[in-house]
C-alpha cells in the first residue's frame, strides 16, 4: 500500500497586488514561551510541539489554523517530554521522535489529526539522538545527522510508513564526524541540508540516486536556525548568534539572496513549516528568554508565487491523488485554462475549465508519480497557482 507524499496543495490563495515579501505577526502560539520544539505542515493545518521552556521539556501539542488565525491544544505527545526532536509528514499523517531530556531518545511516533491519537512506530534504528533533521520526499521520510551521547553524526535514513521499517541510505557528505541542529527542506523532489553547528554548506540529496550534492553555502553562517520551502524556493533565518536575518535559496541557480529580516525578535532554535505560499516561524530564545509569539511570511510576489489583483479560490481534491482529482473554482472567466507543469516548468497538461465557478473532474492517470505545479489562466491573468503530488 502506498502512501502520501507530504509536500501538499496550496488549498486557497487570496490575490493582491504584487509586493515585496513581508512579515505579519499571527497569534502567538498556544503553548508555553518554548524553544527546539518541533513543527510540521498537513493540508492547511500547522502544527507545534514539545520543546524545553523555562519549566523544562515539554510534550503538548497543538494545532495552528491560518484562517481563522487560531491555536487548539491537541493530544500530547506520546512520548516523554523532551527538545531537539525531529518531524515530519508523510500524507495524512505526522511523524515525530528522537531529541532529548535527561537522556537521548530513538522512539517514534505518527499523529493521526484526524483521530488526534499517537501510535509508537518502530523505532529509528540508529543511535539515540537530539537534533537531528528531517523532511519527507514522495512517501518516505529522511532522518539525518544530529549529535547522539558520543558525538554529532552524518548518517541518513529512510523510513517507509508502509512498511514501518527504517532502511540506511547514503550518508551526508560533510565535515568529519558530521553535524547538527541543521535547517532542512524539500524543493521539487530532492531534500536539502543547510547551516548547521560547524557548517555552513547546503547540500542536496537525490532519494532516486541516493546521493548528496555540495551546493552554495548559506550565508546566515549560523545555526539552530529554523526554514521551510515555498514553491520552488527555500528559506532558511534567525539563528545563533541570536540573529533575525533571512535568506532564500534559488535550486535553479545554485544562489542565496537576502530577504526581509524576521519580523521578531533575534533568537535561535525557533519553529518553522509552511502552509500553500505562506512561511511560518516563531518560538525560540535568547539567553534565558523564552518566546511564544509566531509569525506569517509572505515572499516577493514580483520573483516568487503570483499574486494579482481579483479574489478567488481554487482548490484540488485529493491531493495527493491516485489517477484523477477534482479541480474547485469561482470568480474566473466563462472560460479559463488550467495548465500542469512538472518540477522543471514543462507543460505535462493542459485543459479547458468552463464557467465563473463549479467544480471539474481532471484525469492525471497518464502522467508520472511525482511533484507537479499547476496555474490556472483567466482572461490572460493567473488567477490561482499550487502544487501537487501523483501516486498511484
Amino acid at each position: 500500500m502506498k502512501t502520501n507524499h507530504s509536500i501538499l496543495i496550496i488549498l486557497f490563495m487570496s490575490i493582491q497586488i504584487a509586493k515585496a515579501d513581508y512579515w505579519t505577526q499571527k497569534a502567538d502560539y498556544g503553548g508555553s514561551p518554548v524553544a527546539s520544539a518541533i513543527g510540521f505542515s498537513i493540508s492547511n493545518k500547522g502544527y507545534i510541539g514539545l520543546g524545553i521552556s523555562s519549566g523544562g521539556s515539554q510534550n503538548d501539542f497543538w494545532e495552528y489554523d491560518p484562517s481563522l488565525n487560531q491555536w487548539t491544544q491537541k493530544t500530547n505527545f506520546g512520548g516523554t517530554a523532551r527538545h531537539g526532536a525531529t518531524a515530519f509528514s508523510l500524507g495524512s499523517k505526522g511523524y515525530v521522535g528522537l531529541g532529548s531530556d535527561i537522556n537521548f531518545a530513538n522512539d517514534f511516533w505518527e499523529y493521526d489529526p484526524i483521530t488526534d491519537l499517537w501510535i509508537q512506530k518502530t523505532s529509528f534504528p540508529a543511535s539515540a539522538r537530539a537534533f537531528a533533521s528531517g523532511f519527507s520526499i514522495y512517501n518516505k521520510g529522511y532522518i539525518a545527522c544530529g549529535i547522539d551521547a558520543s558525538h554529532p553524526v552524518g548518517d541518513l535514513w529512510e523510513y517507509d510508513s508502509a512498511l514501518n521499517s527504517w532502511t540506511q541510505k547514503s550518508s551526508v557528505i560533510a565535515s568529519p564526524g558530521g553535524f547538527f541542529a541543521a535547517v532542512s527542506f524539500v524543493i521539487g523532489n530532492k531534500g536539502h541540508i543547510t547551516t548547521g553547528y560547524g557548517v555552513s554548506q547546503t547540500y542536496e540529496y537525490d532519494p532516486i540516486n541516493n546521493s548528496w550534492s555540495l551546493k552554495t553555502g548559506c550565508p546566515l553562517n549560523a545555526y539552530a536556525c529554523a526554514g521551510f520551502a515555498i514553491g520552488v524556493k527555500g528559506y532558511a533565518g534567525t539563528g545563533f548568534s541570536t540573529t533575525n536575518q533571512f535568506w532564500e535559496y534559488n535550486s535553479g541557480n545554485n544562489s542565496w539572496i537576502q530577504k526581509t529580516n524576521f519580523g521578531g525578535l533575534p533568537r535561535l532554535s525557533a519553529t518553522a513549516f509552511s502552509i500553500g505560499n505562506k512561511g511560518y516561524l516563531g518560538t525560540g530564545q535568547n539567553g534565558n528568554t523564552f518566546y511564544n509569539d509566531f509569525w506569517e511570511y509572505t515572499p516577493d510576489t514580483t520573483t516568487a508565487i503570483n499574486e494579482l489583483t481579483n479574489s478567488n479560490t481554487t482548490s484540488i481534491h485529493p491531493n495527493p491523488c491516485h489517477g484523477s482529482f477534482t479541480f474547485s473554482y469561482q470568480n474566473l472567466s466563462p472560460t479559463s485554462i488550467f495548465k500542469m507543469m512538472d518540477v522543471t516548468g514543462k507543460p505535462v497538461y493542459t485543459q479547458t475549465i468552463t464557467g465563473i465557478e463549479g467544480t471539474q473532474k481532471i484525469n492525471a492517470s497518464g502522467l508520472s508519480d511525482g511533484v507537479y505545479y499547476y496555474e490556472v489562466v483567466s482572461d490572460k491573468k493567473i488567477m490561482g497557482v499550487g502544487k501537487m503530488v501523483v501516486i498511484k
